[in-house]
């Protein structure tokens, strides 16, 4: 078992499939055509992300995150869904929506390994 955070002195089980790295990375969250979070990331994996922010959506919403590329590239669009809502609390100062992308293919996989390996230069 692979152990996480802490929670009251006890070890709590990693539940993520992919380990996520701490890199900040911007991208906006749609939901619809609506953009409701321009944020960045706290950490990011090629299966999902913590975003430092705080938007109008709800546990288990599909919402649509794009990551710029570049001005000569368009952003990587990513189908997700919001798998939890921090707010603060006395251990959070922050508020951060997490969410899991959803039906990625190898390509989209690869070009975000790729921000991520770029990020974190």
């Amino acid at each position: 078992m692979v152990e996480g955070v802490e929670t009251l002195g006890a070890p709590v089980p990693e539940r993520r499939s992919l380990p996520r790295t701490h890199v900040s990375v911007p991208l906006s969250v749609f939901s619809g055509d609506r953009m409701v979070l321009r944020a960045r990331t706290v950490d990011l994996s090629a299966a999902g992300a913590l975003l430092h922010g705080s938007a109008t959506v709800e546990v288990g919403q599909s919402v649509r995150v794009e990551i710029p590329r570049g001005a000569s590239r368009n952003p990587l669009t990513l189908q997700a869904e919001v798998v939890r809502i921090a707010t603060p609390s006395a251990r959070r100062r922050q508020h951060g929506v997490a969410v899991r992308f959803i039906e990625m293919g190898e390509l989209d996989a690869a070009i975000l390994r790729s921000i991520i390996d770029s990020a974190r230069r």
